[in-house]
């Protein structure tokens, strides 16, 4: 008769442990960088995995070097993350870096020391990516291309101009069949580059808006630069439904949104 093996109970908490690392996150948020939409989380979420999984005295992390590279005007940070799983200690490394934020009157940086905090936030979620935290969010996303004799003219829904082919600074391009399956999944319409840009950076600016918020309470209004969000977190029966609605609207601009912006957030 065959028998099952069962591997050691150490080696099965230790799964265990790192499933539930890499478990994935109910709330996530974008940007988009050099055309390349990007899903990421925050540096509150990553601290409060670590400490719910390992403890607070499970994990720590330090910043074995800093510095400003000039040529990128950027604050760069060399963090290292210790862990203790089931006695067993591991160490990783990883760099993170942020954009340093100038003044628009002078051009001065405004905070280095808030830079080179978002830095150390940055190599600190990288290093815990490497424990599993919010890996699966690397994952690259397959586009399909487009076969040779697909020969349908796509247009901009917002200004009806035809698209063409992008190219970007990483060498990477975006087909026209490409664009429009992003902007069809992500905005819910066909969009050129010029409208997708416009339309990612009012959702990052709502997405932002809602992030800096601790609490926001049903029927609240957040406000920042060009944009204006309405929230929703109830039902029509009034219960708490556990999740955010953003209905994002611009002040000033040509873009319109089609479909509210959907963010899920956990029950207060």
């Amino acid at each position: 008769m065959a028998t099952k093996t069962e591997a050691p109970a150490e080696e099965q908490v230790s799964k265990s442990v790192y499933d539930t690392l890499a478990e994935p996150f109910d709330v996530t948020f974008h940007d988009t960088r050099g055309g390349v939409d990007l899903e990421y989380i925050t540096g509150e979420q990553c601290i409060s995995r670590l400490n719910q999984v390992l403890g607070v005295n499970g994990w720590s992390f330090v910043v074995l070097n800093h510095g400003i590279n000039q040529e990128a005007d950027e604050a760069w940070v060399l963090g290292s993350l210790s862990t203790t799983i089931e006695g067993v200690s591991t160490e990783r490394q990883q760099f993170g870096s942020q954009k340093i934020k100038r003044s628009r009157s002078s051009g001065s940086p405004m905070d280095i020391g808030f830079d080179l905090k978002g830095a150390a936030t940055d190599a600190l979620k990288k290093c815990a990516m490497l424990v599993g935290v919010g890996l699966y969010l690397s994952r690259k996303e397959q586009v399909s291309q487009p076969s040779s004799n697909d020969s349908e003219t796509l247009v901009c829904d917002e200004c009806g101009r035809d698209l063409t082919p992008t190219s970007f600074k990483d060498g990477t391009s975006w087909s026209p069949q490409q664009l429009a399956a992003f902007g069809r999944r992500k905005h819910q319409r066909v969009l050129c580059m010029d409208h997708y840009r416009a339309a990612n950076e009012l959702r990052r600016r709502a997405e932002q808006a809602l992030e800096e918020v601790p609490f926001i309470s049903s029927g609240s209004v957040v406000q920042c630069r060009n944009t204006t969000a309405s929230v929703t977190n109830r039902g029509a029966d009034g219960r708490f439904r556990g999740r955010t609605i953003l209905h994002v609207r611009s002040r000033g601009a040509r873009l319109r949104t089609a479909a509210p912006t959907t963010v899920e957030a956990p029950p207060s």
